[in-house]
């Protein structure tokens, strides 16, 4: 008889789990990693190291939390745990010898977590450019005055918004009207733009927004909205994979040039106003191992924010470029503060 021991991981503070997966969770409740709820809807128990997200009916523990979010199997999933906090997973199988019972432990053997299955976009969504392009040219710049000075106080000038396409969102509600006779309600629910299981029947920023568009060559890829009048401040496209924010500038940046990456784009956008080239990533659980390729080349600058989240963005990061040899520097903010903070206060080159 064989049975593993999973008693190291049982051990594991879920939520320490959760925050090394990049879920922000507060108190005891986070916004979902399907990317479902604009309200918090999963839930933990700490006190009996489970979890369960009242939206999508998704349950479990530790492990199935690791399968759920790094899209992993069981395997995969130990490797993590191995890997991220360094603990021991042992198989046991009971032998008979010389008429008595005994119980053999071998270290249970992990293979690379890069060889668990990536994270891909949900099979009932699909990236669709041509949708979001038009979205983004039918939106106007900013200029609505909340819009405005949310862009003041995070150091984004409006030019430099101009010219990274952001715009703002007035109506959804006519929005959704205008995308679904333009395109056809099945195309825009599969597009990941609104909520709805077979008709939409809301777009997924349901009030004024800022929407920061990825581009790769001249189209629209993906789009991550900044509501400013809802408890869900940052909400990306439902089920599909986000892509790394500003990454065709990369194609005429010089070998040996200084990139940063920032965890979220109004870090980037605000070390871009001051003429540092920067990227943005959409949270650690959202770094795929293949941009490390594309940065080899560069001298690359960690901008994490100043709390345990951004240190878990850091360890993530430095963990893909260490498996490649590649030296990694780091900026240091302030606790409870990030990069666009910090220069939308000094305002100047300080």
């Amino acid at each position: 008889m064989e049975k593993t021991d999973l008693s190291s991981i049982k051990q594991l503070a879920i939520l320490e789990v959760a925050t090394r997966l990049g879920i922000n969770v507060k108190g005891k409740k986070a916004i979902c990693f399907g990317g479902h709820d604009t309200d918090p809807s999963l839930s933990f128990v700490p006190a009996k190291n489970i979890w369960k997200c009242f939206g999508c009916g998704k349950n479990g523990d530790s492990i199935t939390l690791v399968m759920e979010v790094l899209r992993c199997d069981f395997k995969g999933a130990i490797s993590w745990f191995t890997q991220e906090f360094g603990v021991t997973v042992f198989k046991e199988q009971q032998t008979r010898g010389l008429g008595r019972w005994a119980i053999e432990r071998k270290r249970l053997r992990c293979t690379p977590l890069v060889q668990a299955k990536p994270l891909t976009a949900d099979e009932n969504f699909r990236a669709d450019p041509q949708v979001y392009t038009w979205l983004i040219e039918k939106c106007g710049a900013v200029a609505d005055e909340k819009g405005v000075e949310y862009l003041r106080r995070h150091g984004i000038p409006l030019q430099l918004a101009n010219r990274f396409s952001v715009r703002e969102l007035r109506s959804p509600s006519r929005a959704l009207t205008r995308l679904v006779k333009e395109w056809g309600a099945e195309r825009v629910l599969h597009s990941g733009l609104a909520w709805g299981d077979a008709y939409p029947n809301k777009l997924i920023w349901g009030s004024y927004a800022l929407l920061f568009p990825f581009l790769h060559k001249g189209d629209v890829v993906y789009i991550q909205g900044r509501s400013l009048m809802e408890k869900t401040k940052f909400l990306g496209l439902r089920g599909i994979a986000k892509p790394l924010f500003n990454a065709d500038s990369l194609v005429s940046l010089a070998a040996g040039s200084c990139v940063h990456l920032c965890e979220g784009i109004p870090d980037a956008l605000a070390l871009e106003a001051k003429g540092l080239h920067a990227l943005a990533v959409l949270g650690a659980s959202s770094f795929r191992p293949e941009w490390v390729t594309r940065l080899l080349r560069y001298d690359v600058v960690v901008v994490p924010d100043g709390d345990s989240g951004g240190e878990t963005f850091m360890r993530t990061i430095s963990e893909a470029f260490r498996n490649s040899g590649k030296a990694i520097r780091r900026v240091r903010m302030p606790k409870g503060r990030d990069a666009a903070d910090v220069l939308g206060e000094f305002g100047g080159d300080e």
